[in-house]
């Protein structure tokens, strides 16, 4: 934790719906800048699973505020603890001591669940199709859409980032969420790979960062396959790749016939 650290606090109680209706209870602990709400029933089918309240006070400290009933910790004692609480946790208060049945923390985390064969041939798929995308976007000069398909590329990248560092010899790497501290989790090699992905809205740019990607996902997604024995299309990235080179012809042949 520094100085940057957000914090996160659940309230839980029989009131947690009263909570929801009414914000005036966090802002009396700050002057709030800015609050991003998310709703939820409670069911166990929700996301997030309990209504919470994203708070950024005058001078920048955020708060992540969770709304539960005890339900949320009978089903901790029945099951195992949410990834947050196996993180660590501080009990603060507790009325009703159900909260000292918790275990405590586990260090090192338990394993991520591995994916199935099918949400991995979907993420692999996925990823391919935007591929075959950016270059008409960039062909086009629509380098804005162009940006955001390789965004989704990067959403589908980091999943196959994430499976390679949980799945890798030895011990499973803690791969946090939404790409957090991947600098640590991630072997050197990836990680300088990564820090090419990302470029300014430039056609050149971009297709330079563009290959970068196909490179480390090609790479990354087949080693991951064949670490859970699932099935890969070897051939998959060289047909990519020409359907990318005839986009690009294409784009050049369009440039050369326009300035004759």
């Amino acid at each position: 934790m520094d100085e940057f650290s957000d914090l996160d606090i659940e309230l839980i109680g029989p009131g947690w719906r009263s909570l929801a209706e009414d914000d005036s209870w966090f802002r009396a602990l700050g002057d709030v800048l800015v609050i991003l709400p998310f709703e939820s029933d409670g069911s166990v089918d929700a996301d997030p699973s309990w209504p919470t309240r994203l708070v950024v006070y005058r001078g920048g400290r955020k708060i992540d505020f969770t709304l539960a009933s005890e339900e949320h910790i009978s089903r901790m004692l029945m099951s195992t603890l949410d990834p947050l609480y196996g993180r660590g946790f501080v009990v603060h208060y507790d009325q009703t001591g159900l909260l000292e049945q918790l275990p405590a923390s586990e260090s090192p985390l338990p394993p991520v669940p591995e994916p199935s064969e099918a949400v991995f041939q979907r993420t692999v798929t996925e990823f391919w199709f935007e591929a075959t995308q950016v270059p008409v976007y960039v062909a086009r000069d629509d380098l804005w859409v162009a940006q955001f398909r390789q965004t989704t590329m990067r959403e589908m990248l980091l999943s196959v980032l994430e499976w390679f560092a949980q799945t890798g010899p030895g011990h499973p790497r803690d791969t946090w969420h939404i790409g957090r501290h991947m600098k640590e989790w991630l072997p050197q090699a990836q990680w300088d790979q990564v820090t090419r992905i990302f470029c300014a809205l430039d056609a050149e740019a971009m297709t330079a960062a563009h290959e970068v990607m196909l490179s480390l996902f090609e790479t990354t997604s087949r080693e991951v396959a064949q670490r859970l024995g699932f099935a890969y299309d070897g051939q998959i990235a060289d047909r990519i790749r020409g359907v990318i080179q005839g986009v690009q012809q294409a784009a050049d042949g369009s440039v050369a016939e326009v300035g004759e």
